[in-house]
């Protein structure tokens, strides 16, 4: 699904936001490139845009400048598409770089900017801390599980000591430019130090390597974020924040949608006081919850967009976009998993009245379909004989709403197709508002209910649910092959 609501690229925020004190001053000096083009850039989620572009004179000088000062992080000179050059951009933007396009980390020096001059023996450092990771990689083997305990220690404690030095060396970095670009971008690099848990739980403790694992799991989630200033708008002028972002969303938050409403909630109110933080990660929240394809988390996309958006709450959105965000948030509130499905009402094709409330069942498959949907007209026999025909002696109803008001090619499918057993209805006068109550604006739509008409699944295929099913039953002590 492609994003509906808004691209996360925030660098015209930032520099529409920019201030106009001093401005910036960038003097370059790259011999190789006399009277060729130089591009200035920046990071912004991820990517690179472009600030300023200049034409170096015959010696390769030129110069960046303007009234405006540049938002502070990281920023790039484009040597060309496949050779660029990061630096620091901060407070002072007063300074000069002489560079290399064939050997930058060797050959650059700064000029009246300290903060880069820290930087680039920060890179340095990191090379040589890389170094030796690869070194103990090519010793042990990545992740040596097979080992004995005491080959696995030496290995991790050789790790955790690389790990050390490096927080150690950002630390002193930190103290000797607080609140710098160059500081906040060094502890984005930073991984949490985890305590060595196997010292503090008993040998006979019961499935204690689990148990290690799982402590060490949850210290690494506790303390991702350590170090890292949500206010600090800098953070978006790097390559690494919207990848920590995706790093800790994905993989490391458990997927249940309370676990990630909070996550999201707990991030954006440590920023709610920096206007550009608080808005690109309340964003980024609602993306992510809506663009996510697992059953359910439709419940934390409701919550975000309730809690931050709808009733204009986020005041940038303009009222078209804010619309569409309400809409959305609407049409997946009344159907969410473990709520109680809406009561429908509708005709039968025989013109008596069916209730869903009123089928008796342990499990109800309810599905929306229309006869001219080419997904429809295979899904629906694979509804009969894998669902209805499978689960019908243990009680399972199908509960099939036809979406359309053609009543002849509804009969003639329904014949085709040999869907008598279903409980089909329609509602051709389009009264009861089933399209809004469970979300039905393509077909086909398919939910699982339990004997209380609780949702238990939605959005999966057939085959999916053939599997839900038979867990159901299973927890009801009925065993399905």
């Amino acid at each position: 699904m492609n994003r509906l609501f808004f691209s996360l690229c925030i660098c015209l925020l930032l520099w529409s936001t920019s201030t106009n004190a001093q401005g910036h001053n960038i003097k370059v000096s790259v011999s190789q490139m006399p009277n060729k083009n130089l591009i200035l850039a920046h990071y912004s989620d991820g990517k690179i845009y472009v600030n300023d572009t200049i034409k170096l004179d015959a010696k390769g000088n030129g110069v960046f400048k303007d009234s405006k000062k540049l938002w502070k992080g990281l920023y790039v000179l484009v040597f060309s598409n496949s050779n660029i050059f990061d630096f620091i951009v901060g407070d002072n933007q007063n300074f000069t770089i002489v560079t290399d396009t064939l050997n930058a980390m060797e050959n650059s020096r700064f000029e009246g900017s300290a903060e880069n001059v820290a930087y680039y023996d920060f890179q340095k450092f990191l090379m040589q801390k890389n170094k030796q990771r690869q070194s103990i990689e090519e010793e042990f083997g990545k992740d040596p599980k097979k080992d004995d305990p005491e080959v696995k220690k030496t290995y991790w404690t050789k790790f955790e000591e690389v790990n050390r030095e490096l927080h150690s060396y950002i630390a002193n970095l930190t103290e000797q430019f607080p609140g710098s670009a160059t500081a906040s971008f060094t502890n984005l690099t930073l991984s949490p130090i985890v305590p060595d848990f196997a010292k503090e739980i008993p040998e006979d403790t019961k499935n204690r390597d689990a148990e290690i694992n799982n402590r060490s799991y949850f210290y690494k989630k506790n303390h991702y974020w350590d170090n890292i200033d949500f206010r600090d708008s800098s953070l978006l002028c790097t390559p690494i924040f919207k990848s920590k972002l995706d790093d800790y969303f994905n993989n490391m938050l458990i997927m249940v949608p309370d676990t990630v409403y909070q996550a999201c909630t707990q991030i954006i109110e440590k920023a709610r006081s920096s206007k550009v933080m608080y808005r690109y990660l309340t964003e980024y929240c609602l993306n992510f919850t809506f663009e996510s394809k697992i059953m359910g988390m439709d419940e934390a996309f409701v919550k975000v967009g309730q809690q931050y958006f709808v009733g204009k709450k986020a005041n940038w959105v303009d009222a078209k976009r804010m619309k569409t965000i309400e809409e959305e948030v609407y049409k997946r509130q009344y159907n969410l998993i473990g709520q109680q499905a809406i009561d429908l009402k509708l005709p039968s094709m025989d013109g008596d009245w069916v209730s869903l409330y009123e089928t008796k069942a342990p499990l109800t498959f309810l599905i929306f379909w229309e006869p001219n949907c080419g997904h429809c007209k295979k899904q629906l026999p694979l509804v009969k004989t894998q669902i209805l025909d499978q689960f019908k002696p243990y009680g399972l109803k199908v509960f099939a709403v036809q979406t359309q008001t053609n009543k002849e090619e509804w009969e003639k499918l329904v014949q085709e197709d040999d869907l008598f057993d279903f409980i089909n209805c329609w509602d051709p006068k389009r009264q009861s508002n089933y399209w809004t109550i469970y979300n039905v604006f393509s077909t086909p739509v398919m939910y699982l209910l339990d004997k209380d008409k609780k949702i238990i699944a939605k959005q999966l295929d057939v085959e999916q649910f053939v599997d839900m099913i038979k867990h159901e039953f299973k927890k009801q002590g009925i065993e399905i092959k």
